[in-house]
């Protein structure tokens, strides 16, 4: 098997064009070592990186924080020193041959012009590295955060829950991918991009604080959220009332108003980006990671599609250039799901579901909602309408179609609340206190079910308290919402 037909069947490299692969390897160098040698010495110089075409090597690593010691395994297929190959940074780990082992080495001046070319390779490094950041081998920090855990895999790259050790501050760190950092446009204007990204303080988004600079890519770190999002609500009720959606809709629309005139679009608008806490505010997450809106396209149609495909614009399926009203779309796909519990277009592919954004006409909401309110219907067929010059696109008019009186309804409308009162001697304390927390633990666990308790003032001598609970009463016990 030539070196070519090799790497054509290594993941990141499939989709590269055959004459390019046959151009590295003509320049690349196949190395052969022998069991207990050293491919990569730790602190050595990251000028390149190994394809294993046959073998196994043994990454030997310390955890930083307990000190434990680990080997891990890589084999036929692997790639190893890729990070330091991209960032320049001296090898942080031993790589050594556990069998014979033969690899492709690759340099820095082969590599770079393929990134830019082929994202798809630029994407395979990224997972790579956040297997790594999981992993431990040897990246269990970016700065000065310390990684807990993956918490989410957004459409640009990946998310982490993470603590400012100094501060004691609890973060999300979202790790963009590097099919965007070696986009030549976004790496030129990234960093200043960022801080703007940072001034976007708005009610209804999620609040950026800082950016990294890591291994060969770029960190946000953000606000973190403990509220659900709106796809877990969803997924457990199904279909929202009018007056609720109505609600989450408005302030959506207003974060993202905000947003365009700031000159981003979000580009990835959907009920799993849309966090709402228990009196029903809402917060945009994930915003303006992906690329800003963009002045002087001059018609250039994009290599890629990004977002996610039950929610994505006809403009951006066929990789036109894409302003803010991608955003009102999208906003009205998911406006459509949340008041009949389906989506629009379904496909059983993303090819197909990207054809039916672009040329199928959307079913009539009315036909699975024939009560819902004019203003409403209005939003959604206004913000699914395929042309985007013929759209619906301003805010203030969104607010008044999405005006239906009141206020926003709280998600746990209609539940119902019931109050125990437990009136106890000091004597039996321990057991009270010992099923009390039984009972929230086991409630609390529940689907469908939110517990407070709290403890009433002891009776007084002279002013004895009846056990049936009055409404005062009830009012002195924690109030869910």
């Amino acid at each position: 098997m030539s070196i070519a037909e090799f790497l054509a069947e290594v993941k990141g490299f499939q989709d590269i064009d055959l004459q390019d692969l046959k151009n590295i390897a003509e320049k690349a160098e196949v190395c052969t070592f022998e069991a207990g040698t050293y491919l990569i010495r730790k602190g050595g110089p990251g000028d390149s990186m190994h394809v294993i075409m046959d073998g196994r090597v043994g990454v030997p690593v310390s955890d930083e924080q307990s000190g434990k010691k680990m080997v891990f395994h890589l084999e036929k297929g692997d790639l190893v020193g890729e990070m330091a190959l991209l960032t320049g940074a001296p090898r942080r780990a031993d790589v050594i041959a556990e069998t014979e082992v033969t690899t492709v080495v690759i340099d820095a001046a082969m590599l770079d012009p393929l990134l830019g070319e082929y994202p798809q390779l630029a994407r395979f490094l990224t997972e790579i590295l956040g297997r790594r950041l999981m992993d431990g081998i040897g990246i269990q920090t970016v700065g000065k955060y310390r990684l807990l855990g993956e918490i989410a895999q957004g459409a640009t790259g990946k998310i982490y829950a993470a603590l400012h050790p100094e501060l004691n501050r609890m973060v999300a760190i979202k790790m963009l991918s590097h099919s965007l950092v070696y986009s030549m446009q976004f790496k030129e204007r990234f960093l200043d991009e960022a801080r703007t990204i940072a001034s976007l303080t708005h009610p209804n988004i999620v609040q950026v604080y800082d950016t990294e600079s890591a291994y060969a890519t770029y960190f946000i770190i953000m606000e973190k959220l403990t509220s659900p999002d709106l796809s877990v609500i969803m997924n457990k009720r199904k279909v929202l009332g009018p007056q609720e959606t109505a609600g989450i809709l408005r302030q959506v629309s207003a974060a993202l108003a905000y947003a365009h005139s700031r000159g981003f679009a979000h580009r990835d608008v959907k009920p799993a980006n849309v966090a709402i806490d228990d009196n029903g505010h809402v917060k945009l997450m994930d915003f303006g990671l992906a690329m800003p809106i963009e002045k002087d396209a001059h018609g250039k149609k994009s290599k890629t599609v990004d977002g996610t495909p039950h929610y994505i614009a006809p403009e951006t399926a066929v990789g036109k250039p894409i302003d803010g009203r991608v955003d009102i779309y999208a906003l009205g796909v998911m406006a459509f799901e949340m008041v009949t519990g389906r989506l629009p277009f379904e496909a059983d592919n993303p090819v197909d579901l990207l054809k039916a954004h672009v040329w199928n006409t959307p079913p009539d909401v009315l036909e699975f909602c024939p009560d819902l309110p004019a203003g409403l219907v209005e939003f959604i067929r206004g913000a699914m309408v395929k042309d985007p010059e013929k759209r619906l696109r301003d805010n203030g008019k969104i607010q008044r179609m999405l005006d239906l009186g009141g206020t926003l309804t709280d998600i746990w409308t209609g539940a119902s609340e019931d109050v125990v009162r437990i009136r106890y001697l000091p004597s039996a304390s321990k057991a009270v206190e010992e099923a009390v927390r039984t009972l929230v633990g086991k409630l609390g666990a529940t689907d469908g079910v939110e517990v407070a308790h709290g403890r009433l003032e002891p009776a007084t001598q002279g002013s004895p308290q009846p056990l049936d609970c009055a409404v005062g009463e009830r009012a002195r016990l924690p109030r869910l919402r």
